[in-house]
């Protein structure tokens, strides 16, 4: 090989590279640019819902469903939530199935109790 080219292929190798780079960046999400020797962490979360969440959404069901809707909604949901689910994984988790379980629970009772139906 000759050093005419060893020279175009280093320059198709740097051009190949700053082409893919330029691509590269514009599928990157844009980040905030923060202020030079500040730590960067990741965004707070929103801030939680005042108050309670009213019965129906947190069953996920129209206001006027019926207690067989409501019944099915809240079964569907305590298979996903309950806490036996969770139980090998860690106490965040734990935590949050139980606190959510606990919502699910009491929006139920609550819909039932005030339409008269068993809970």
């Amino acid at each position: 090989m000759s050093l005419t080219e060893i020279l175009i292929i280093v320059a198709g190798a740097a051009i190949g590279y700053w082409v893919v780079s330029l691509m590269m960046e514009k599928k990157r999400p844009a980040r905030p640019e923060s202020a030079p020797g500040s730590e960067s962490r990741p965004p707070d979360p929103p801030d939680p819902q005042p108050g309670p969440r009213p019965w129906h959404e947190v069953l996920g069901v129209a206001p006027e469903a019926s207690p067989a809707e409501i019944r099915t909604a809240y079964r569907s949901l305590m298979s996903q939530y309950h806490p036996d689910k969770v139980a090998s994984l860690g106490p965040e988790l734990r935590e949050l199935a139980e606190r959510k379980s606990r919502e699910i629970t009491q929006a139920y009772r609550e819909v039932m109790s005030a339409r008269g139906d068993e809970a």
